[in-house]
């Protein structure tokens, strides 16, 4: 069956069909119804890829322990770092047995572009959870008391906040979206964002690569297109609406302000005028991948969706129609065909191995095949001797840490050095090895609480031009609801918490 691929303009023209649409406003019902600048001149950019489960032991993640020559005191403990290599193995270059991939990829060049970082913890036992990777910890399974105590605080994701930055973003006029959602829930904002205010609400993400190239992308024939202000005829009669109404309630001003602020978004992106005609208009489209019935256990399927949308990303990053973009990876990239959850991701810590073995697998094809293939993409020149990379902050960040449910050094695999503000080519380990929870149960997997994720989040702001006075709103500084689970008092003393306001140690260029 033929498919309809719909223009740029076509799109934003739909939208704003359904736009230009009066919000729902109960109380005029009838009554008996109602009820940046950024430091320095790099342009710069964010990527967040977030995987479910994690559960990969630490010697099947990391790099060797040889590797962290130097060591300083931070925050009440000893803290070590090294210098990235990998090794050979064949035919392919390795940090650990998941961070490995083809020669020609992963090559030393590269490496010098990348960050392994250890014992960075969410403080308390979030278990499965959507929210963490970003910085909204109410988006959680409810597993047990401590994620529901969080789940009555949610608030922005950092990609959000750097979206409305002024900081971030000092120039809209090439900005088509500001923030790309990919692949399923992992970004929340404000219902309205300009007064950072409302409610927080998921933003939708996007399955199909070509309806969203379609959004970034600006074809030649349009910047002759006369662009009459669509929304123009219908501000007014809104404006008076919320001006003049008595019967108007406060909820529902509030609606009517969160509606005007998408129509002026709207018109902002119509006028937007660059051109990005040299990019080839892609011929395959990810849902047609996603619509197969074989989907979730074809690794080369799942290949293909990723890397259709790692096209599309650095084509938007070219032509800086955007600089943000969150995946949200649900697939194994395993052809495992039982139950996954219970099988493999809850049987890893098993000392027999042989479900860890599926699961670091599953990692490392997911490493190779869209981590690696995104940063190779984006390390292209740009014409000055640096690359897309370069002034790129990609992370990885998984659901777990060692061992599923329990957020204990979870891993963070960044690239890029965001405009020169990072230090990259390290192997980072912020873990407190002196003040251990044990092994976890019967596996030999021993779990050491290192520094906070608040502290990692504030430090990717940060990075991105993002002051702490834009997004600071306690004592402790860092980004994301401050909460130490019962019992773990001892493992995040006031000097881990004190220092949650701080980039991270040796991570500042």
């Amino acid at each position: 069956m033929p498919r309809f691929n719909p223009s740029r303009r076509q799109v934003l023209r739909g939208a704003a069909g359904f736009t230009l649409a009066l919000p729902w406003l109960p109380s005029l019902l009838p009554r008996a119804q109602a009820g940046g600048g950024l430091p320095g001149n790099r342009t710069r950019r964010f990527i967040a890829l977030c995987t479910e489960h994690g559960g990969v032991w630490g010697a099947n993640m990391f790099p060797d322990d040889d590797v962290l020559t130097d060591s300083m005191q931070y925050a009440g403990h000893t803290i070590r770092r090294g210098d990235l290599g990998a090794t050979a193995d064949g035919d392919q270059m390795q940090l650990s047995s998941v961070l490995r991939g083809p020669s020609a990829d992963l090559s030393p060049e590269l490496v010098a572009k990348l960050n392994v970082i250890r014992g960075i913890d969410h403080t308390f036992y979030i278990a499965h959870h959507r929210g963490g990777h970003l910085g909204n910890y109410a988006d959680n399974d409810g597993n047990g008391e401590d994620g529901q105590i969080v789940g009555g605080f949610p608030r922005p994701t950092i990609d959000q906040v750097m979206a409305w930055s002024d900081d971030f973003y000092p120039d809209l006029s090439t900005t088509l979206e500001r923030s790309m959602v990919v692949g399923h829930d992992i970004s929340w904002g404000w219902s309205s964002p300009a007064t950072q205010s409302g409610t927080v609400q998921a933003m939708p993400p996007e399955f199909s690569s070509l309806a969203l190239f379609n959004r970034i992308f600006v074809p030649e024939e349009d910047l002759t297109t006369p662009r009459p202000p669509v929304v123009d005829r219908v501000l007014d009669h809104y404006r008076s609406l919320r001006q003049s109404n008595r019967r108007l309630s406060a909820a529902d001003r509030r609606r009517l302000d969160e509606h005007l602020e998408r129509l002026e978004e709207l018109q902002r992106r119509l006028d937007v005028a660059v051109s990005c005609g040299d990019i080839p208009v892609p011929t395959d489209d990810s849902i047609l991948e996603w619509d197969d019935s074989g989907f979730h256990f074809d690794p080369a399927a799942q290949e293909r969706f990723w890397q259709l949308f790692n096209d599309v990303i650095v084509a938007a990053f070219s032509c800086d129609t955007s600089r943000i973009a969150t995946l949200r990876i649900v697939d194994h990239f395993s052809t495992y065909a039982g139950d996954w959850h219970q099988e493999i991701a809850h049987e890893a810590h098993a000392p027999d191995g042989s479900a860890q073995q599926v699961l670091a697998d599953s990692h490392q094809l997911l490493f190779q095949s869209v981590f690696l293939d995104l940063v190779r993409k984006l390390d292209i020149d740009q014409g000055d001797g640096t690359t897309l990379l370069d002034d790129t902050l990609v992370a990885w960040s998984q659901e777990s840490g060692s061992i599923t449910h329990e957020s204990i050094s979870v891993p963070i695999i960044t690239a890029g050095s965001a405009g020169g503000s990072i230090r990259t080519g390290q192997y980072l380990d912020y873990r407190n090895l002196t003040n251990g929870m044990g092994d976890w149960e019967e596996s030999n997997e021993p779990l050491f609480p290192g520094l906070c994720f608040n502290q990692w989040l504030g430090s990717a702001l940060q990075a991105m031009g993002v002051p702490p006075s834009a997004y600071e709103t306690d004592e402790y500084g860092g980004y994301g609801e401050q909460f130490v689970g019962e019992g773990r008092e001892a493992f995040y003393p006031s000097s881990v918490l004190d220092a949650q306001g701080q980039w991270l140690p040796w991570l500042q260029a």
